[in-house]
């Protein structure tokens, strides 16, 4: 392993050690996911207002809208915490100096959804008597992406951190360079789970306008659904 790799690995083994000792990684991750999905929201109410009825377009692209607003907060979240970050830190030190297998390979191929098992096979139901309990699916695989994302919340703030911020402090004093920007870093380790994100609500939408084909948005399609089994 050449000199680069071995001193990024204690790098992110450094970041993550300090960010769980000194706040709540995961608590972190999750407001930043609360207000993209908000963003995302509104989002999907200006596309509406702008003419886009057609929800198994608008939700998909909502996310990605929605994705641009996301890494602007992680950039946020880095410039806060440069302001409180103490690379002087005696637990930091430590942890870059330990000899320990490296993070990169610990976390080969590794992503936020390795620990899902997604079936394969025919699995997505054709019959019209089916589309509730594909969106009930649906509604479980969007639970599902949002819990892997907060559970894989140190790893990934620790790499961002790294190439957004340490770039210019422990790269300069460990005398390396960074080859990865941090927007890059970022993408690399979310894109799966905003891909799925927009799958998922590409699938609701299209099961929604199947159950209620005059409705626009959720609320409207539910009011359907509920006023046509009365």
């Amino acid at each position: 392993m050449n000199d680069e790799v071995k001193w990024r690995s204690r790098a992110l083994r450094a970041m993550e050690g300090y960010f769980r000792r000194r706040g709540f990684p995961r608590l972190t991750l999750g407001l930043i996911l609360i207000v993209t999905g908000l963003a995302g929201f509104g989002l999907s109410y200006l596309l509406l207002g702008a003419g886009m009825g057609t929800m198994w377009l608008r939700y998909p692209l909502a996310v990605l809208g929605a994705y641009g607003f996301f890494l602007l907060l992680m950039r946020v979240w880095v410039e806060l915490e440069r302001h409180q970050f103490n690379p002087d830190d005696p637990a930091i030190r430590e942890a870059l100096d330990r000899e320990e297998r490296p993070v990169a390979a610990l976390r080969k191929r590794s992503s936020w959804l390795d620990w899902l098992d997604v079936p394969g096979g025919d699995w997505l139901p054709m019959d019209e008597g089916c589309l509730p309990a594909l969106l009930v699916g649906v509604v479980v695989g969007l639970l599902a992406l949002v819990v892997a994302a907060v559970f894989g919340a140190p790893a990934l703030l620790a790499e961002v951190f790294v190439d957004a911020f340490l770039a210019g402090v422990l790269y300069r004093r460990l005398k390396i360079a960074a080859r990865e920007h941090w927007l890059g870093t970022a993408i690399r380790k979310t894109w799966v789970f905003v891909l799925g994100t927009a799958v998922l609500l590409g699938v609701a939408g299209w099961c929604l306008e199947i159950l209620a084909p005059s409705a626009e948005t959720l609320g409207a399609a539910l009011e359907h659904i509920r006023a046509s089994k009365n």
